[in-house]
């Protein structure tokens, strides 16, 4: 039990890593309208994040509103960026942020910090609200979308890797199809084999013959028995006469 429980903390610190790590944009990303977002995290192939869907938010850190779905299908275990284009949104503030989802799954889920929004001029306003949480102060508001996401966009995931990833899997499948038809193959050749007599089968067949002749052989004809018994009637007649 005690083994179990050290175990049990040392893989914690693993689990707890087992999610991709969001980098960009940051507190101090400030992107205009119809400019490119571009999101960075750190990839992650233990937990396999291979269907990341990323969603563009608003809201507080306990109130949180999804805006729009700006990605989703992506392989977050090869991937390690994503792009869009800033949609259109009231009010142009530092209230924005991407959360980030395995499958949609809510019960492993990560975040960008706030990032500004800006209009086409750069003009910007100041977050409507203002908490305190951990000593620190953190400034949020509730935006709403102007325009619709281009979901029209590009990840970093590499193509090349994927194909070539795609080829092998094809040429294992192939080899294990070749595998499973030998097998079955050798198995119907052992099945069909089972009718053929066996060479034991044979040697006492061979064993049964040659006992049967050998018996014959060794068995007196009628012919034999006639000519012994007259050699035997002959010889009592010539004793007869001597006496």
């Amino acid at each position: 039990m005690f083994s179990k429980s050290i175990l049990a903390i040392a893989l914690s610190p693993l689990f707890a890593r087992a999610i991709i790590t969001p980098t960009s944009p940051d507190s101090s990303t400030v992107v205009k309208v119809g400019d490119t977002i571009k999101a960075l995290w750190t990839v992650d192939s233990v937990d396999r994040w291979n269907n990341v869907q990323i969603q563009l938010m608003t809201g507080s850190n306990l109130a949180m509103v999804p805006l729009a779905t700006v990605a989703s299908g992506v392989d977050g275990t090869t991937a390690s960026s994503y792009s869009f284009k800033a949609p259109d949104v009231s009010p142009y503030s530092k209230i924005y942020f991407l959360q980030f989802t395995n499958g949609g799954s809510m019960s492993n889920t990560t975040w960008t910090t706030r990032f500004t929004i800006a209009s086409s001029d750069g003009s910007t306003t100041e977050p409507e609200h203002s908490d305190v949480s951990n000593g620190q102060t953190v400034q949020w508001g509730t935006g709403s979308l102007l325009s619709s996401v281009d979901t029209n966009s590009t990840s970093s995931s590499n193509s090349s890797s994927s194909s070539s990833l795609t080829k092998t899997g094809a040429v294992s499948t192939a080899s294990v199809s070749s595998d499973v038809s030998s097998t079955h193959a050798t198995s119907s050749e052992s099945g069909s084999m089972s009718d053929v007599k066996t060479p034991s089968t044979e040697s006492k067949t061979t064993s049964n013959t040659t006992s049967s002749a050998k018996a014959n052989s060794s068995s007196p004809s009628g012919a034999g028995r006639l000519e012994i018994g007259l050699f035997t009637l002959l010889t009592v007649v010539a004793v007869a006469a001597t006496i």
